[in-house]
C-alpha cells in the first residue's frame, strides 16, 4: 500500500486520499479470488486461470479482488495518516490493471469541537432522601416482582393465556394470522376489537372460534373485513398481588415483614444515590454543552439516524411486525424532511432548533405518535395518514435532545469525569470524620 496524494477539504472537515496496491498484494489476491471460483467457471480442459480470463474476460476476478484488498489497504493509509473518521468513506477506484489497483478514499473528519467555560462549573448534588411515600412505592414494586400465581380452570380478564390461533377470512388463512404457544394478557387491548373478550370464560384445553372485524385503519387486505380465529387454549395464569405480612417475608428468605422493609429501603436509597449522581454529572455536563460548538458531518448525522431506524425497525420486529408493514399500515413515509437538513449545529440553540422544524407549507406531513405495538396481524388504530418516519423520531429527538447532543457528550463526560471524582472524594472524607467524630 502507498499513499499517493493527500487532499485536504477544510470547508468539509474532508479530506481525500488517494492510495495504491501494490502489484505483490494485487496478485495474491487476484489468485486467491482464482482459486475460490475456477470450480463454478465452465472452460473447456483444465480451468486455469488463463483459460478464465480468456473466456470471462482480463477483469473478471478485479472485483472480488478489490473486495479483498481494500479494506486493509485503507485501514493502513487511514493508521499512517492518523486520520479520526467519522463515518464510512466514499471509495472510487480511479484506476486498475495486472499491475494492481488505485483508489481514492473521501473521509469525512471527526468533528471538531470549540469548548466554551468547563472549568469552574458548580451544581447542586442533589440530596438522596427516602420518604415514607417512596418507602412504601418500593414495597408495592417489590410485591408486584414477586405476584402469587394459581391457575384456574377457566380464564376470565386479567388472566394470562397461552394459546394457539389462527386467523381465516372467508374460509381462507391469510398471512401473519397464525401464532403458536402465545402468551396474551387478557384486557390488554394488544389483539383487535373484541379478540380478547372473546376468549374471557375459556377453559384449560378448549377449542372455539373467535369472530371479529378488523378496524378500517388497518392493511388494505384486511381492513373492514370480518374474520374467525380458531383458537386453542393450553394454560391460564391469574396473579394477584401478595399480602405484605411476616409469611410473605419468609417465603422471600427473610425473617420476618420488618427485614423484608430494611432491604428494600436499602436498596431504594441506593437506587436515589444513583440518580442523584447521575443528576449531578447531567448539570455540569449540560453546562459544558450550553457553550459548545460543533459542527456535524453528514456521516455523522445520518449514521446517528440510521442507528435510530433500525431501533425503531427492531422494536416492531420483536412485535412480529415489518417496518414496510408498519409503513403501510399507517400512512407512513420515509421522506427526509427540510428540518433535519442541517451540517452546522451550535449547542446554544440545538434545542430550539429541534423543537422549531421547518414550516413550510410545501411540507404537508404531520408529526404523529407512533401506533401502538402489535404483532403481525394485529390492530394499528391510532395511526395517521401521510406522516413520516422521520417526524416519528424528530418526536423522539424533540422530546429527548440529549439524543442529539449524545454525539459529543463523551467529549463533555471526559472533562467532568475529574470534577464528579473530586466531589465523591469530599463527600467520602466528610462521612468519615463524621464517623471519627
Amino acid at each position: 500500500m502507498e499513499i499517493k496524494k493527500r487532499e485536504n477539504i477544510p470547508e468539509n472537515r474532508q479530506v481525500r486520499l488517494t492510495v495504491a496496491v501494490d502489484r505483490g498484494t494485487w496478485q495474491d489476491a487476484l489468485m486467491h479470488c482464482y482459486n475460490g471460483i475456477k470450480a463454478l467457471c465452465p472452460v473447456e480442459g483444465e480451468p486455469t486461470r488463463e483459460k478464465i480470463e480468456a473466456v470471462y474476460g482480463s477483469g473478471f476476478l478485479y472485483q472480488e479482488a478489490v473486495n479483498e484488498t481494500y479494506p486493509q489497504a485503507l485501514v493502513d493509509a487511514i493508521g499512517q495518516e492518523d486520520i479520526s473518521i467519522a463515518g464510512t468513506p466514499t471509495l472510487t477506484v480511479e484506476d486498475i490493471g495486472p499491475d494492481g489497483f488505485t483508489f481514492t478514499a473521501l473521509i469525512d473528519l471527526y468533528p471538531e469541537v470549540k469548548l466554551g467555560q468547563y472549568k469552574g462549573l458548580s451544581a447542586v448534588y442533589p440530596q438522596a432522601e427516602l420518604s415514607e411515600e417512596d418507602t412504601q412505592a418500593a414495597l408495592e414494586e417489590y410485591a408486584r416482582a414477586h405476584m402469587t400465581e394459581e391457575h384456574p380452570d377457566r380464564a376470565a380478564m386479567g388472566d394470562e393465556v397461552v394459546l394457539d390461533f389462527e386467523g381465516f377470512v372467508d374460509g381462507v388463512a391469510f398471512e401473519g394470522g397464525k401464532g403458536e404457544s402465545y402468551p396474551l394478557l387478557l384486557g390488554s387491548g394488544y389483539f383487535i376489537p373484541g379478540f380478547e373478550e372473546q376468549v374471557a370464560g375459556a377453559r384449560t384445553g378448549e377449542e372455539r372460534d373467535i369472530h371479529v372485524t378488523f378496524p378500517t385503519a388497518y392493511t388494505p387486505e384486511l381492513a373492514g373485513k370480518d374474520a374467525t380465529f380458531h383458537i386453542k387454549v393450553h394454560e391460564i395464569t391469574r396473579r394477584s398481588m401478595p399480602t405484605l405480612d411476616d409469611a410473605f417475608a419468609r417465603a422471600q428468605g427473610f425473617e420476618e415483614l420488618s427485614h423484608l422493609r430494611r432491604s428494600v429501603m436499602e436498596q431504594a436509597v441506593a437506587q436515589k444515590q444513583s440518580e442523584a449522581a447521575e443528576q449531578f454529572a447531567n448539570d455540569l455536563i449540560g453546562q459544558v454543552l450550553a457553550g459548545m460548538e460543533v459542527e456535524l458531518p453528514d456521516a455523522m448525522v445520518e449514521n446517528q439516524l440510521d442507528g435510530l431506524i433500525q431501533e425503531l425497525r427492531g422494536h416492531l420486529e420483536g412485535q412480529g411486525v415489518q417496518l414496510e408493514q408498519y409503513l403501510e399500515s399507517s400512512g407512513t413515509s420515509m421522506t427526509f424532511p427540510v428540518w433535519l437538513d442541517a451540517q452546522q449545529v451550535s449547542m446554544e440553540n440545538l434545542s430550539e432548533t429541534a423543537e422549531e422544524p421547518d414550516t413550510d407549507t410545501t411540507n404537508e406531513s404531520q408529526t404523529t405518535e407512533a401506533p401502538q405495538d402489535v404483532p403481525d396481524g394485529q390492530d394499528t388504530e391510532g395511526g395517521a395518514s401521510g406522516n413520516s418516519v422521520w417526524e416519528v423520531i424528530g418526536t423522539v429527538v424533540r422530546e429527548n435532545p440529549i439524543l442529539v447532543w449524545s454525539i459529543v457528550a463523551v467529549i463533555a463526560a471526559l472533562v467532568i469525569v475529574g470534577a464528579v471524582r473530586r466531589y465523591h472524594k469530599v463527600k467520602r472524607d466528610e462521612r468519615d470524620d463524621n464517623g471519627a467524630e
